[in-house]
């Protein structure tokens, strides 16, 4: 391709050159211009020569749109990637006045809350790294084919400027990457700093959260232990107020008891004494009876009936 672009230049300048030379012979000869001769055979080929240079400049024109294209879509993604960040910057920042406004009491929250926070961001750095490869790569591909194209393109003088500019503008590109991978990896340690020290933070607020609840549980304890033992003083005094008035009760009742038990006997003994004189007196009758002959068998039980009824 280079040589036929050669002579494509050089049929140029043997048309000017034979256009020179028949303008010197007419005004000195002061004849009449010749007919248009037929083309030569070269002059075809330089024709043809021409229409393919034209065409390639064609191509190299189209190719140069679409790289032009690329570098815009190159440059949507690098906005993308600063969209994206901007965007991780402020979740992050949203993350971190979330943790600052949110009361954490027990540490095994806080740590779980450290290991989802660390995974989050963990995940959006590999998601951010994966994203930078990818547009390395891109660019690493756009360059192979920059450099490709870089002799074509060297031959079209006009069009050396817009590739000189396109090649800026991919360096700057990579610049701009470069750059967004430094801020972002300055932001990941700045972010780590804050986090470890927000960590110490919560973790001793936490403690001194947990030392004031241990005060104020002891203190409650103490406090419902004070009262439960003065009610327990309260209820053994009622109860032995009522455990006295029992046993003065009891006290009472036995001695009613005794006393009823000794009525019951003396009672008894009057009944036995009552019975044991009328069994006397019965057999005093039946003896005085006896002895004076006034007394058979029938007459015996009839009198001691009558003397046990009327007893």
């Amino acid at each position: 391709m280079p040589k036929k672009g050669k002579k494509g230049k050089k049929g140029k300048k043997g048309k000017k050159s034979g256009k020179g030379k028949g303008g010197d012979d007419g005004p000195q000869d002061g004849q009449e211009k010749p007919a248009t001769p037929e083309p030569t055979e070269k002059e075809i080929l330089l024709q043809q020569e021409l229409t393919e240079v034209t065409q390639k400049l064609e191509e190299s024109k189209r190719r140069v749109d679409e790289l032009r294209k690329e570098n815009d879509w190159l440059q949507q993604e690098a906005n993308k990637v600063r969209a994206e960040s901007h965007e991780y910057m402020s979740y992050m920042e949203k993350k971190t006045t979330q943790r600052q406004t949110t009361i954490i009491t027990l540490s095994d929250h806080n740590k779980q809350e450290i290991r989802n926070i660390q995974l989050q961001k963990e995940i959006m750095e590999e998601e951010f790294d994966e994203k930078e490869k990818t547009l390395k790569t891109m660019l690493l591909e756009k360059q192979n084919l920059l450099t490709k194209t870089k002799q074509e393109l060297n031959e079209l003088g006009e069009y050396q400027k817009l590739q000189t500019e396109q090649l800026n503008n991919i360096k700057e590109l990579e610049k701009e990457v470069m750059n967004l991978r430094f801020k972002h990896a300055e932001t990941i340690q700045q972010l780590k700093a804050k986090f470890l020290r927000e960590k110490r933070e919560y973790q001793q607020d936490s403690e001194n959260r947990i030392h004031v609840l241990e005060k104020k549980a002891n203190k409650e304890a103490i406090m419902c232990l004070t009262d439960h033992t003065n009610k327990i003083k309260l209820e053994n005094r009622q109860l032995r107020k009522e455990l006295l008035e029992l046993i003065h009760k009891t006290r009472a009742l036995q001695g009613h008891k005794l006393e009823l038990e000794e009525q019951r006997k003396q009672l008894l003994r009057e009944q036995q004494y009552s019975e044991d004189l009328k069994k006397l007196r019965t057999t005093r009758q039946h003896k005085v009876f006896k002895t004076f002959g006034l007394l058979d068998d029938g007459d015996k039980n009839e009198n001691e009936n009558t003397l046990f009824e009327s007893g």
